[in-house]
């Protein structure tokens, strides 16, 4: 991905909730025994832009450009190469791990693969309560309840929540996915193909 500039007009009535500057990733390639680099591939390739409140920005481009890459960095669960990550004006990118833990609960993703982002080994149920409880958003007690309407906002029924993520179709875990991003009511939701697996 290079040389995205998606900043809009009015970019100076209101600030920006989420602001990306000048990122880039690249990647080593190495071969041989002793692992040397032999190519360098650059991922994304100096991508700006902003995200203003009650906004939502669209990225398009072919497969392999870099949109999931540059989606992860936005979040920082990668780390980009060289760039700035602006959450409501501050870098998230220098934020200590336990201030990170605290700000996540306001920037959440709905991944592109919803199968391999869900724990196999937790009901779905757990798994959406899971992050209310780390959070602090409900209790063990009101958890259940909590969990039911998660799934009545995705249309999904709430025996949903004792079956594991192996037990439901492609477009089950695809609403699941989209639950748990809704989960702590999120000032900003990085999707990243969010409706690839629903139907109509």
């Amino acid at each position: 991905m290079q040389q995205v500039r998606a900043v809009p007009a009015e970019a100076g009535i209101t600030a920006p909730i989420l602001e990306v500057r000048d990122i880039h990733k690249s990647y080593s390639l190495h071969r041989g025994w002793l692992q040397r680099q032999h190519a360098l591939v650059r991922a994304v390739d100096g991508v700006s832009l902003q995200v203003r409140r009650g906004k939502t920005l669209a990225i398009v481009g072919e497969s392999g450009c870099g949109k999931s890459t540059l989606a992860r960095m936005m979040l920082r669960l990668e780390e980009p190469t060289t760039g700035e990550v602006l959450f409501e004006g501050d870098n998230i990118l220098k934020l200590s791990p336990a201030d990170l833990r605290k700000a996540r609960g306001h920037f959440q993703m709905v991944y592109q693969d919803p199968y391999s982002s869900l724990n196999p080994r937790m009901r779905i149920g757990q798994i959406l309560a899971e992050a209310l409880l780390v959070h602090g958003k409900c209790t063990r007690n009101t958890a259940d309840a909590h969990v039911e309407q998660l799934l009545q906002r995705v249309e999904l029924p709430a025996v949903v929540a004792t079956r594991y993520p192996a037990h439901l179709s492609g477009g089950q875990r695809q609403r699941v996915v989209i639950a748990r991003a809704l989960a702590l009511g999120p000032r900003v939701i990085v999707a990243d193909e969010p409706v690839s697996a629903l139907d109509v």
